[in-house]
């Protein structure tokens, strides 16, 4: 996939959304599904630094620092998750900050650090250049550190563009550039981003020097299709996310699956 410049402005829809998508949270395919196979994926965190990157309502940068985390820095573009953030203010050990993924390196908060872990969970689809993104990131780890990366599943954006534009499930999937369409929370509001295939991200996670160690793909469960069956059938349509874990030089070892402790 050739890196294209953006001209969406996906951080002013969020402006719109963020206070949908904070309470669509309470019953969610996010809450249900997704959550438990990061934090699967992400294994034991405890006494390590933290970079949650679009880190939205922080609530997640907030269960890391709250569940032994020694240093969390949430960043997302969006300010209008920022009256959830003012919740998290007396958590000593978590710092949220609006800015661009874009451009991690010229916060101020992140400027010369340097972290254990860093996740982004659904929110790396938006980077202008996911390649050096990337890269930018892998810059930010420690040796031994581990990436962990959850974005909706690109056959998903295939899918929906064939029920669109009725082009083919095969040549949607194959287009990758910014593509613009209703959000799932508010259907007048429209998000707008590269649909990177599954291939992209390996090779911009190998690209960047990590070792891709873990790839999961998440189904609806039979507990999410009883309580939620209308999100479990929209699942069942759409695929719902993926997620990979990539490690730099120097790691050893499991992921802890089975603690955060």
């Amino acid at each position: 996939m050739k890196d294209q410049p953006s001209t969406f402005k996906s951080s002013r829809a969020w402006e719109t959304l963020a206070q949908v998508y904070a309470g669509s949270r309470l019953v969610s395919a996010d809450k249900l599904i997704e959550w438990p196979a990061q934090r699967a994926l992400v294994g034991h965190f405890r006494g390590k630094s933290i970079l949650d990157v679009g880190c939205g309502t922080g609530e997640k940068a907030r269960y890391f620092a709250d569940e032994g985390a020694s240093s969390v820095i949430g960043v997302d573009a969006s300010g209008g998750f920022a009256e959830n953030w003012a919740k998290h203010a007396k958590c000593s050990n978590l710092e949220l900050v609006q800015g661009s993924f874009d451009d991690l390196t010229s916060l101020p908060n992140i400027e010369g650090k340097a972290f254990d872990l860093i996740v982004s969970f659904q929110a790396l689809m938006y980077a202008r250049d996911l390649v050096n993104t990337i890269k930018v990131i892998a810059n930010l780890l420690v040796d031994g550190g581990a990436f962990v990366l959850s974005v909706p599943h690109p056959f998903r954006f295939a899918i929906l563009r064939n029920e669109i534009e009725s082009c083919g499930h095969g040549f949607g999937y194959q287009q990758t550039e910014p593509y613009r369409y209703p959000s799932p929370w508010k259907a007048d509001v429209f998000l707008e981003h590269p649909t990177p295939r599954i291939s992209d991200y390996l090779n911009a996670i190998t690209s960047a020097g990590l070792r891709l160690t873990e790839c999961e793909e998440p189904c609806a469960t039979q507990e999410f299709r009883e309580i939620a069956p209308e999100k479990a059938e929209w699942m069942d349509r759409y695929v719902g996310i993926i997620l990979f874990r990539a490690n730099k030089n120097g790691w050893r070892g499991t992921r802890g699956i089975n603690s955060h402790a």
